[in-house]
């Protein structure tokens, strides 16, 4: 498995148990990984993760940028409906919730067009 797999892996799940610590403060999990640790992992991980690629700038492929919005936003939504409740502010009462979903919305919308223009594109081509 190549080293970026790896670190991609990692990042991806500290992320999820930084959320998970975030709206249970009190498990188990968080008292052994508080966010202050699960932060400085996750920002070395990334450093480590630019320092492996060499400045090469990797453009995320549309279908993992939507995965990503979509599993966030739903972990999110999860992680509030199993009764957590975010230390920093997130729920469904707040506004910055629906601005955020609003903006990720528009986002996928943006990237779906620009797929569709791209696959045009390319048939205009041929």
């Amino acid at each position: 498995m190549r080293l970026s797999t790896i670190l991609n892996f990692c990042i991806f799940v500290f992320f999820t148990l930084l959320f998970v610590n975030d709206f249970f403060p009190h498990t188990t999990i968080a008292e052994i990984l508080s966010k202050k640790i699960i932060l400085l992992i996750l920002v070395a991980l990334v450093i480590v993760q630019i320092a492996t690629d060499k400045g090469r700038y990797k453009k995320l492929s549309k279908k993992v940028y939507v995965g990503l919005t979509i599993y966030t936003v739903g972990l999110w939504i999860v992680l509030t409906l199993l009764g957590g409740e975010s230390q920093i502010g997130l729920s469904f009462n707040s506004p910055i919730f629906y601005i955020i979903v609003l903006l990720l919305a528009l986002d996928l919308l943006r990237v779906y067009r620009q797929s569709k223009r791209e696959q045009s594109e390319e048939k205009a081509k041929q």
